[in-house]
């Protein structure tokens, strides 16, 4: 699907070459066959057609359910909350206006929160916008520069990362052992441990590094050229926002039917108090219970369906600017709008059938996490939640391989997954290193841009303070409470520009996997790149088999008696 203009690669191809009246030459046959002895063509493009279109339907339909019910009993329900309730819940109307007692208490209540209200009604009208502001101005220009600074220096970023991880653990190892009482202090050890690990760690990938590079540097680029990505990639923010308060005001206006609640005799050995004069009691009926179900299934779906609806948009216009790059080398390119367009129409479907996989598995792990806290049997529980959370990782880290062939070919989601696994039979091991490493750098990279749009902030919560003629204790709240929310924002922006180049990292593995003559055809200096890492990469991987190998025999044979 991303690549219209190459639908069958090998037979246009070879229809260009016999109408120019020439063969393959020498020198491309050799390519051809070398590459075929390397990789196998896994994806083939599809024709526009609407996959799993039962899902996108589906999916749909309890969409528009969602927004009716907010809209017909929702928005009315929410209408009807008294806005003249004081704080402590008593509505004024209906107050005596010759209970001087009541007066009293109110306005001294009034004038003793005076101050405390005037500081929030300043913090929410003033401060909050002001570093919000800032924050969305600095985080973008910052992720940016930092995407420049990835194009030239991958390499050297991947290893700093790297090194970083085990620094920052024997750092943390001192720290907590020079805090904690002697007798106390095993608890740090726990930080060396990590730096261990880290650095075993460092030391098996650190040959994988250049090859990884070159895919982060390729997927850097294909960002910058299509900066549209970003945007769209910023722009599930809103859309996310936008849903959450239509599924919070028709989940309340759900909770007003009839049907959500029945009676039942109250358990006297229980001791509850919301017992009626008939001693029955109120709760969630089974059909509310069933209702309650499909509303929280519906909000992870939906979720599930935005970000994984962005991933395809990524992996389409990354497959066209490794196939066509002429169609994707503008802000807001012909590969950006028409690979969004195919993700929300053709690939509805089989997106909302993976999204929905993940958002029951992820359904089912909140509820027994729930659970736990009320049940005695809470060890196993646990036990439970934490086998659910590996399933949901390697769910989610499977379909997003399957995405990336959704959004590059236009498969259905079962077909995307039969990719994949070829995938991984072929190359998995060296796909999941070099997705790791790159993507631990940028969320590395996150952390740096929120650091430094909190550090920002906090010059502006100081001369905010200062004009606001506040004391140095308010001074220092102003500052750090900036610092804390510049940093959260900065680093929630900039890790959603990070995460499309991540996915974009993602389809580029893909695309050189499948396509490498191909790929080198319309980008021969990142092909060569990536290229050079991949050899090296094979080669110390055989060298260390060899070794290890060669480990094993000795050791063998020295307890044999031969050595």
């Amino acid at each position: 699907m991303a690549r219209k203009d190459n639908y069958k690669y090998d037979e246009a191809l070879l229809g260009e070459n016999e109408k120019d009246g020439s063969d393959y030459n020498d020198n491309e046959n050799m390519e051809l066959e070398e590459d075929a002895t390397r990789t196998i063509r896994v994806g083939v493009s599809q024709a526009p057609a609407y996959r799993d279109k039962w899902f996108a339907i589906a999916f749909l339909s309890q969409l528009l359910l969602v927004l009716l019910v907010a809209v017909i009993s929702g928005f009315p329900a929410t209408s009807h909350i008294n806005s003249t309730d004081d704080a402590d819940g008593r509505n004024l109307d209906q107050v005596d206006s010759n209970d001087e007692s009541v007066f009293d208490e109110i306005v001294f209540d009034q004038d003793d929160d005076f101050d405390f209200m005037q500081k929030l009604r300043t913090f929410s009208t003033e401060f909050l916008p002001t570093i919000f502001l800032v924050s969305i101005i600095f985080a973008p220009l910052l992720s940016f520069g930092a995407l420049a600074l990835m194009d030239q220096h991958a390499q050297v970023l991947l290893q700093a990362s790297l090194i970083f991880s085990i620094v920052f653990n024997v750092l943390l190892f001192f720290i907590t052992l020079a805090s904690s009482d002697p007798d106390e202090s095993d608890g740090s050890y726990v930080f060396l441990f990590l730096a261990l690990i880290a650095a075993w760690y460092a030391k098996v990938v650190w040959s994988r590094v250049p090859y990884a590079a070159s895919t982060l540097k390729c997927a850097v680029r294909a960002v910058r050229g299509n900066f549209g990505l970003a945007l769209l990639a910023l722009g599930t923010v809103p859309v996310t926002v936008f849903y959450s308060v239509f599924w919070i005001v028709s989940v309340y206006g759900a909770s007003t039917w009839e049907c959500m609640y029945s009676t039942y005799p109250a358990d006297s050995s229980l001791g509850t108090d919301d017992t009626n004069e008939q001693n029955e009691q109120t709760g969630l009926s089974g059909l509310g219970a069933f209702i309650m179900f499909l509303f929280i299934l519906s909000y992870y779906w939906t979720m599930q369906v935005i970000a994984n609806s962005n991933r395809t948009t990524i992996a389409g216009v990354i497959g066209t600017w490794c196939f066509n790059p002429i169609d994707a080398s503008s802000f807001c390119s012909t590969a950006v709008r028409e690979s969004f367009i195919r993700s929300n129409t053709y690939s509805l479907g089989s997106i909302a059938f993976g999204s929905l996989i993940v958002a029951m598995i992820q359904f089912i792990k909140s509820s027994v996490k729930s659970m736990r806290g009320r049940n005695r049997a809470s060890c196993l529980y646990c036990c439970l939640e934490c086998l659910l959370m590996y399933i949901e990782r390697i769910a989610q880290y499977f379909h997003k391989w399957a995405f990336v062939y959704v959004g590059l070919y236009g498969y259905g989601y079962i077909d995307a997954g039969k990719a994949v696994m070829t995938l991984f039979q072929q190359r998995g091991c060296m796909a999941i290193i070099s997705d790791n490493l790159a993507r631990r750098m940028l969320y590395l990279i996150a952390g740096c841009v929120g650091l430094c749009v909190g550090v920002v902030c906090a010059l502006v919560g100081a001369m905010f303070g200062g004009a606001q003629g506040a004391h140095e204790d308010e001074m220092i709240i102003w500052t750090y409470l900036a610092l804390f929310c510049g940093f959260l924002l900065g680093f929630l922006l900039s890790i959603i520009i990070m995460g499309a180049v991540g996915d974009s990292v993602d389809a580029i593995i893909v695309c050189f996997a499948e396509a490498p003559a191909e790929f080198k055809r319309n980008h021969p200096a990142l092909h060569d790149e990536m290229e050079r890492g991949w050899s090296n990469m094979i080669a110390e991987t055989e060298t260390s088999l060899t070794q290890a190998t060669a480990v094993a025999l000795v050791d063998m044979n020295s307890r044999a008696g031969i050595v």
